[in-house]
């Protein structure tokens, strides 16, 4: 509280200032008056400066030490009134008032206020039983002390001198001042503390000089030598200082320290107990030395006594013992009752973070956002507008099906950190399901809308490398406006949602703001009729011919799913199978296809095209299945074809996947005699250290780069490398969407094996092939 060098300028203030009253005694001992006005003043300026500290401790302390310190300033300042009313009765009143009288009851008052002051110490321990303990060790002391006084010190003096100039109110100080004494020991040596080590010891040292130059006034005054500049005065200074002093060393508020058993030092354990008994000890040992030759019996009196001191005092030491064992289980509860109390709180912290967040990516869920919707509908300014995105990843199956959660995981981790980096302070991103992202923007227009989702696009197209695999993907992003298009989380989801999904049906990768010719209705009937489709087998297969580049000759075909619904014709496959991909249900037109074109084989088998290969496009989600494999055997032994004759198209990015499952998959299909290739070569996630490891029979490279031979050098370079590279690996090559002779020139240059496209044949359906078949045969 107080500084260093405040500490050592008051301990000097001290020590001079007692000095210059010592001195000031001794030089001016012959001059009454200047003697009675000096030590007057002396004492003025140590109440002053007394109280001055006192009260600096009480203003920068709370609570019940505000308390205790302004009692004891109380009791200073009470010493001082005592001395101005002295000093005016003195000097002015020549000692013939009443006032001398009064000052003695304000010196009488000085202690009082002491006690009043640590009975607030006491009573900030909180134990009602210490407080009486407490009570009956001063009631013991002062029975004690009073009747010493009597003995040795006021009836000898009123049996020898009848005219003595003293009152009971001066033979009282000295026992007002062991009462208060008594208490500042006890309360010392309590196992709790309330003062700090220096407070307590400068304040008991000062009430202990105080006792000293009471005791020495009183018998100067009982023998009626007391004059002013005697050796008490001086020693009431100090007292006085001290006291104030006390208050420099305390801390900025009380410090109720648990002092161990075991840390306290055993002689503090014996004073503690034994300083009520004392006085009682001292009276009974003097009575017996007075009566034991007159009354025998007061020797066993005495040894009685002494022995139940001595019991009292080791039972006392027994209950320490058993309080302090008690005080460490009690610590031992309060630190177990805490740290269940913590972790529980951590727990319901951990249950409301995960209530409201998404555990994969970290941000806000589902039900954070409808919460958060509500509280901005709420408090959204009149005029102003907020936005609703509903953010989808495209494909974001394939990759999850391919190359598994784990990537799949880090790659939304990392979606959500991009989204997250490209709004301000005004808006929220949440993750609401799936491959599902939402965004609110609050307080902002069309304009800022339309930008923000540019910048949206931008960042999510960029590349990510996930567990050293370069994975790429785009997001369709469906926007609706709060007002215009909602007053509700339902409305604003819907129409998000609604315009999401025209994004999808144009091809994906961008952004539309909704507006009311948009309709989810065209979408979902698109979708209840796909089920309907593949309840009344509407789905059909056309062939595409596969050629051999060598001899021209028909050496297989592609199996190409067509959906022949009833008053539209045929559906292209671009309008179904984005929408059957996002449901799950190209998994049954798979199984579908799959089938058809077994039976299909065996009956081409019968009529004559021995050795004709039938390619079937296996979707990711339907590789990954686990009952995949049991599937294809069941298909296998239902139609009867030899599965020599049918070739499992894969994309390169299944080849990705879980490497163990998807390899273990694999090699049971090949020992089936099934045919490996993959799909789509090139526009993957290639990995030449996967591919070498699958046993493919075909690599087939996808029409994008055949339809850009003419116009980009790189495609004619990397249609180059693939050939090359398939020829290292002894694995055949195809290439698909071949429209002109330009195109066949170049891959017959390159060596390519089979070609596929509108240059040769457009798909066919069964009969049409079969009339190609017989020609081709002729």
């Amino acid at each position: 509280m107080y500084s260093l060098n405040t500490k050592r300028f008051a301990y000097s203030f001290i020590v001079f200032f007692i000095m210059a009253n010592i001195l000031w005694n001794i030089i001016f001992s012959s001059n009454q008056q200047l003697l009675d006005w000096g030590g007057v003043t002396f004492q003025l300026f140590a109440c002053s400066a007394s109280i001055y500290w006192i009260i600096s401790t009480g203003l920068k302390t709370k609570n019940a030490a505000k308390s205790f310190w302004l009692l004891l300033a109380f009791g200073v300042l009470v010493y001082l009134i005592g001395t101005l009313l002295w000093s005016y009765n003195q000097f002015i009143l020549d000692g013939n008032s009443v006032f001398g009288k009064l000052a003695e009851k304000f010196f009488i008052v000085q202690n009082v206020f002491y006690f009043f002051s640590l009975l607030v110490l006491i009573n900030q321990i909180k134990s009602s039983l210490l407080t009486i303990r407490f009570l009956l060790d001063i009631l013991i002391a002062m029975s004690a002390a009073t009747a010493f006084s009597w003995i040795f010190l006021i009836r000898p003096l009123v049996s020898h001198n009848e005219d003595l100039s003293f009152s009971i109110t001066e033979l009282s100080y000295p026992i007002l001042d062991l009462i208060v004494l008594v208490g500042v020991i006890s309360l010392f040596n309590t196992s709790k503390r309330v003062l700090s080590k220096q407070t307590t010891f400068l304040l008991v040292t000062g009430l202990l000089t105080q006792i000293i130059a009471d005791t020495i006034f009183t018998y100067l005054k009982v023998i009626n030598s007391y004059s002013v500049g005697s050796i008490n005065e001086p020693l009431w200074i100090l007292s006085i200082l001290l006291i104030g002093f006390s208050g420099i060393y305390q801390k900025d508020s009380f410090s109720v320290e648990l002092q161990s058993h075991a840390g306290m030092k055993t002689e503090n354990i014996y004073i503690k107990h034994i300083i009520p008994y004392f006085g009682v000890l001292l009276l009974t040992l003097y009575f017996t030395y007075m009566l034991y030759d007159k009354h025998p019996v007061f020797l066993g009196l005495s040894i009685s006594i002494f022995l139940l001191i001595i019991r009292q005092v080791f039972t006392l030491l027994e209950n320490d013992r058993l309080v302090e064992d008690l005080n460490k289980l009690n610590e031992g509860l309060e630190q177990k009752v805490k740290e269940r109390t913590d972790k529980l709180v951590e727990i319901i912290n951990s249950m409301e973070y995960l209530a409201f967040h998404d555990v994969v990516t970290g941000l806000p869920n589902r039900r954070y956002m409808e919460k958060r919707l509500s509280q901005a509908l709420e408090n959204n300014s009149p005029g102003k507008k907020l936005a609703f995105m509903l953010l989808d990843l495209d494909r974001f199956k394939h990759i999850n099906d391919s190359l598994g959660h784990s990537y799949g995981d880090l790659l939304l981790k990392e979606v959500g950190e991009r989204l997250t980096s490209s709004i301000k302070q005004n808006g929220v991103v949440f993750r609401i399901g799936g491959d599902e992202y939402a965004l609110l923007i609050e307080n902002t227009d069309i304009c800022q809308i339309e930008e923000l989702a540019e910048t949206i696009l931008k960042k999510t197209r960029e590349s990510y490398i996930i567990k050293g695999v370069e994975l790429n993907i785009t997001p369709s992003i469906g926007i609706a406006m709060y007002p215009d298009h909602g007053s509700d989380l339902d409305a604003l989801l819907m129409k998000a949602d609604t315009a999401m999904y025209k994004v999808k049906e144009n091809g994906k990768d961008h952004f539309k703001i909704y507006n009311c010719d948009m309709s989810m209705k065209s979408i979902m009937e698109l979708e209840r009729s796909i089920r309907k489709g593949i309840e009344r087998k509407e789905f059909i297969l056309h062939y595409q011919p596969q050629i051999s580049i060598d001899t021209g000759e028909i050496v297989g075909f592609e199996a190409l799913v067509r959906w022949e619904r009833p008053g539209s014709g045929l559906v292209p496959p671009g309008e179904f199978i984005p929408i059957a991909e996002e449901t799950g249900l190209i998994l049954p037109i798979g199984e579908c296809v799959l089938w058809e074109a077994c039976r299909q084989s065996v009956s081409w088998q019968k009529k004559g095209f021995a050795n004709l290969r039938i390619a079937v496009n296996i979707s990711s989600l339907q590789f990954q299945q686990e009952n995949f494999v049991n599937m294809v055997k069941a298909i296998i032994h239902e139609t009867g074809a030899n599965p020599n004759n049918i070739e499992l198209e894969i994309t390169e990015s299944i080849a990705m996947g879980p490497i163990e499952q998807n390899m273990s998959k694999l090699a049971i299909l090949k020992e089936m005699g099934f045919n490996i290739a993959i799909d789509d070569f090139g526009t993957g996630y290639s990995s030449l250290h996967y591919l070498s490891k699958f046993q493919i029979d075909r690599l087939k490279i996808d029409r994008s780069f055949i339809t850009s031979l003419e116009k980009s050098e790189k495609d004619t370079a990397i249609v180059r490398m693939i050939v090359m590279m398939s020829k290292a690996l002894n694995v055949k090559v195809i290439a698909e969407g071949v429209e002109d002779e330009h195109q066949k020139a170049f891959l017959t240059e390159v060596k390519c094996d089979e070609l596929q496209g509108y240059l040769f044949s457009r798909p066919l359906n069964v009969e049409d092939c079969e009339k190609l078949l017989s020609e081709n045969a002729s």
